[in-house]
């Protein structure tokens, strides 16, 4: 996650910079322009949260936050991890590195006292790297039972959603940037989906999902999957990550599982993973129909932890506090 980004070199105006930092962020912008446009959007919004959860913890602790001690990031890792998993507390010293070094102030996360600290949150958290909860065939099978009938947009446009992400094994990025000139619709009605430089078709279940939705929510042009108001009218922009994932918590609700198996916007490739491998499919198979870079997440998903790990090293560079 980190980069090397040169740090404000005048004086002055790394002054002004600082005196930012030092209040509420009320935006990613502010981010965007210390880290010189290196980051995508999201990845912004994370930092600029993280950022101000330690500025307020600062706040309360009525210590220095910018530069801040290794003490103060020591005690603020120890209190977040009371409600944070691991990977929340690896990005807050990455945050909190980086507004440091950008500033060309001393890094406190560099300190021994940070490394130990982290080791311990490892050890202390070993369990927090679980997959999300699976959404498999059977799921969706049930979901398609209850609504395939369904006439209310809503309930058309998240049938549609559950079908294709979990058949496309689609990332939420890639559902909320479909567009209609990504479908192609064959005459019987079977529809080919772009991705990137792959396409992938569409069973005749999902296809006529899709079909339902492009009719009901009227979708001619633009963005596929779009937002529904409290009224059920449906709107021109694209759904964002929370409205997908909600989808998926509903798909949850609406199956009655138990809290420890609610969906996220994860699940469809976590169970198209381990429905494909239970068909006997291979990892490297799997890697290629979920467009997988690296084979580490598909297998930590069907079960192969040794090969997640093995791939993981090879991609994963050493941390401070690992060192």
């Amino acid at each position: 996650m980190a980069k090397q980004i040169s740090p404000i070199s005048d004086p002055i105006l790394s002054a002004q910079s600082q005196e930012q930092f030092q209040r509420r962020l009320e935006n990613a912008e502010t981010m965007n322009v210390l880290t010189r446009g290196q980051y995508a959007k999201n990845t912004l919004v994370s930092f600029t949260n993280d950022w101000n959860n330690f500025l307020q913890f600062c706040i309360e602790q009525h210590v220095s936050v910018l530069p801040a001690t290794a003490d103060t990031v020591h005690r603020f890792i120890e209190k977040m991890a009371d409600s944070r998993k691991l990977a929340s507390l690896k990005r807050y010293v990455v945050t909190i590195s980086l507004v440091h070094r950008c500033h060309s102030l001393p890094d406190p996360c560099a300190k021994s006292e940070i490394r130990l600290a982290m080791r311990k949150q490892q050890t202390d958290k070993h369990s927090d790297q679980q997959n999300a909860a699976a959404f498999r065939d059977e799921h969706l099978q049930q979901l398609l039972s209850v609504y395939d009938v369904a006439t209310k947009a809503k309930d058309v446009r998240d049938c549609a959603i559950w079908a294709v992400m979990f058949e496309g094994m689609l990332k939420r990025s890639e559902l909320a940037a479909l567009c209609v000139d990504d479908l192609f619709i064959h005459d019987d009605g079977l529809i080919d989906i772009s991705v990137g430089n792959h396409t992938i078709a569409l069973s005749n279940v999902s296809s006529k999902a899709l079909q339902r939705w492009l009719v009901i929510g009227a979708i001619f042009d633009d963005v596929v999957f779009r937002r529904i108001d409290r009224h059920g009218n449906v709107g021109d922009k694209a759904m964002d990550h929370s409205s997908i994932y909600r989808v998926f918590r509903r798909a949850s609700s609406e199956l009655g599982l138990s809290d420890n198996e609610l969906f996220s916007g994860q699940s469809p490739r976590v169970g198209a993973s381990k429905d494909l491998a239970d068909a006997g499919l291979s990892l490297s198979d799997i890697q290629e129909q979920g467009r997988w870079k690296s084979p580490a997440m598909p297998a930590q998903y069907i079960g192969k932890s040794d090969k997640h790990d093995q791939e993981i090293k090879k991609y994963v560079k050493d941390k401070p506090w690992e060192r």
